[in-house]
């Protein structure tokens, strides 16, 4: 049979596991990257989101990984090293970062596994060797490829559609799919899709990946043979506020989103505790206190901190030890006086069997509830009045 302390410490621990699976929990989510929201979504089924390619990229047996922050990405390449990474720079991160941040880019990932979708300004000059600049155009409805393309994946593709953006390229670098120069607004000949001598590829458009881009055209062509080159597409759309800044010591407003969270976190379970262990009342003293204690007040706090503890075969011997004292001065008798003269005093005066006295102070032989409890100091407390009310009445004497 468990006791009350028991049952207690039982109910503590499994509130602790539960939120301490909680807070796992909420610190494992703050590890995973987004999947679903915004441009490009892994699991997004809307015209923006990139569902269509990396369903098929999956029934192909392509494991699709998503990464945002460098730390996401250098994980994922110590696991998968061989690993084709698609960057989609939909926050703007890479076109905003440091050159040292798109330097400690191109260092990680080797040339021959990235892929582009869409090619902004920052990547062009740090990561793609042999593309010039991304010039904006209007929707272009359709572009076949020309006859002297040397890309065999787009040889296959054939044609695409709704394109609005062109690579102008560099000796580098080979591109299909040219784009009218009226439609740039440059001389210079641009292309929807381009493979570098190092083996990168870039999307013009990085809407050529997403489902409405894929829809009755060539784009999946393209699609699948720039992502299916291995078993793993690790998909990085960068988020650098993830990541510390390298220059200079840490802030706290540099520091990683999940770090701060951990902090916060650690915080609350820290105030949490304490407020637990300044709420405790401790071991329960039952040897005499110094004798310079007010009884009173003894009693009196020793009473409450037992209710607090439920401990009410303690409270109940302070209610029965103070009741005799209180009987004693109301009979005038002398505070040494044995219990057992007290209650034969009072039985006398009352006209009440002794033993129906004595039953009201000696120990309880159960564990008793709080009802229990209560009625038995009432009865306690009825006796003191009816001896009280004895010596209180005028007698035929007086």
């Amino acid at each position: 049979m468990k006791t009350v302390p028991q049952r207690k410490y039982g109910w503590i621990t499994a509130v602790s596991l539960v939120v301490l699976a909680w807070i796992a929990l909420l610190t494992w989510l703050a590890f995973q990257p987004q999947r679903t929201e915004g441009s490009l979504g892994l699991d997004d089924e809307t015209n923006l989101g990139a569902a269509g390619i990396t369903s098929v990229l999956q029934d192909q047996g392509i494991a699709v990984r998503p990464a945002q922050s460098m730390t996401q990405l250098r994980s994922e390449l110590s696991s998968y090293p061989e690993a084709t990474v698609l960057f989609h720079d939909k926050n703007s991160a890479m076109q905003n970062s440091s050159y040292e941040r798109l330097e400690e880019l191109a260092d990680l990932v080797p040339a021959d596994q990235r892929v582009f979708a869409g090619a902004p300004h920052a990547v062009t000059q740090y990561l793609v060797e042999g593309v010039d600049s991304t010039v904006p155009t209007p929707a272009i409805d359709q572009l076949e490829v020309e006859e002297g393309c040397q890309l065999d994946a787009a040889r296959e593709a054939s044609d695409i559609n709704n394109i609005r953006s062109g690579l102008i390229l560099r000796d580098a670098a080979q591109g299909c799919f040219a784009l009218d120069t009226d439609d740039t607004g440059t001389e210079q000949q641009t292309y929807a899709y381009a493979e570098t001598s190092e083996g990168s590829i870039v999307f013009a458009d990085w809407q050529m990946l997403s489902n409405a881009g894929l829809h009755d055209n060539g784009t999946a062509t393209l699609a699948t043979w720039a992502l299916g080159q291995t078993d793993t597409v690790i998909w990085f759309q960068p988020d650098f506020s993830l990541d510390p800044d390298q220059d200079g010591d840490l802030s706290p407003v540099q520091l990683p989103d999940w770090v701060r969270m951990s902090i916060v976190w650690g915080i609350i379970v820290t105030g949490l505790f304490l407020l637990y262990i300044g709420r405790r009342t401790g071991p329960i003293i039952t040897e005499p206190l110094p004798a310079e204690v007010s009884a009173a007040e003894t009693t009196v706090g020793r009473g409450r901190m037992y209710a607090k503890g439920k401990y009410h075969h303690h409270a109940l011997a302070m209610l029965q030890q103070a009741s005799l004292a209180r009987l004693a001065r109301l009979l005038q008798l002398g505070p040494a006086t044995a219990p057992d003269a007290v209650l034969a005093e009072a039985a006398a005066q009352l006209r009440r069997p002794l033993t129906e006295l004595q039953q009201l102070y000696v120990p309880p032989t159960h564990e008793l509830t709080n009802k229990e409890f209560v009625s038995w100091a009432q009865h306690l407390q009825q006796l003191e009045h009816q001896v009280r009310d004895r010596f209180a009445a005028p007698t035929k004497e007086s």
